[in-house]
């Protein structure tokens, strides 16, 4: 049995950046970051980093199995937020981690009075937008070109807590 998901506390920026370059480096072709860029960030841009949400880990045998994070996007309503950062070490994978992580996160911002989640998912990552219409996120039909590859696209997904 896996330990539960946890929340980050802001002293503990240091494990987010930690959990990410580990998730940069593991699947690097399922984020718009690189390892490279991100691994030469100042302390200062990671505590940034840091404020701009809550971020969630899953931590078995001391090493990061599963991560995600919760934003709040400048503008938005407050009860909106964006799910960001989802990543699962390649061994847990397909083992209902990500589901359970995702699942897990949802109730908590629901919990919270959190109402609409967004998402967007890279065009060709057919594994998380299965995980992610299990979970009911529904296309808005917002799509947009990748800024390093206008070739590529990411799409917009949705979901109304309110009827999880």
């Amino acid at each position: 049995m896996l330990p539960p998901l946890r929340r980050l506390d802001p002293e503990e920026w240091q494990l987010l950046r930690l959990a990410r370059l580990t998730a940069l480096k593991a699947s690097p072709d399922a984020f718009l970051a690189t390892h490279a860029r991100e691994k030469g960030y100042a302390r200062e841009r990671w505590q940034a980093e840091f404020d701009r949400g809550e971020w969630f880990i899953r931590e078995h045998d001391e090493k990061v199995i599963c991560m995600t994070g919760v934003t709040r996007e400048y503008g938005a309503p407050s009860d909106e937020r964006y799910l960001e950062y989802v990543w699962v070490a390649p061994e847990y994978r397909r083992s209902r981690v990500a589901y359970n992580m995702v699942g897990e996160a949802l109730d908590k911002l629901k919990e919270s009075g959190i109402r609409t989640v967004f998402l967007y998912i890279l065009d060709g990552n057919e594994p998380a937008l299965w995980l992610y219409k299990r979970l009911d996120f529904q296309s808005t039909g917002v799509r947009q070109p990748l800024p390093d590859n206008p070739m590529r696209h990411e799409e917009q997904l949705r979901l109304d807590l309110t009827e999880r």
